[in-house]
């Protein structure tokens, strides 16, 4: 599926830090800045591909109310992930942004060291 989403891993290279995996059991890729997750590429339980990421509560809410191809977070937090329907939203633009502030805001929650760190 990565393959269909190489504009992700485009975007990926260009975050200082960040990360891929591939969890087998989930069938989904995952991403990471130093070992915390912030998006996971892969299918919901009725074989929709989705792209999970990380976000804040309020620009959670903002985007699920602006975009109906945003959802809650598929098996996270509600609150703190949003789920895009990868059939329903085809803009890669507005998908790499949004997965730029999944980075950003785990960024936000490292240690003030490690943030220091990825901007040097």
């Amino acid at each position: 599926m990565i393959k269909r989403y190489s504009f992700l891993l485009e975007k990926m290279n260009l975050l200082k830090g960040a990360t891929r995996d591939y969890k087998e059991e989930w069938e989904s890729d995952r991403f990471f800045v130093y070992g915390k997750m912030f998006a996971m590429l892969g299918k919901n339980k009725e074989g929709a591909e989705i792209l999970t990421l990380r976000t804040t509560a309020e620009r959670s809410e903002a985007l699920r109310a602006m975009n109906s191809a945003i959802i809650p977070g598929y098996y996270m937090n509600k609150r703190l992930w949003i789920s895009i329907l990868l059939e329903k939203e085809k803009e890669t633009d507005f998908i790499a942004t949004l997965f730029a502030e999944a980075y950003e805001t785990i960024v936000g929650t490292l240690p003030k060291y490690k943030q220091e760190e990825l901007k040097n």
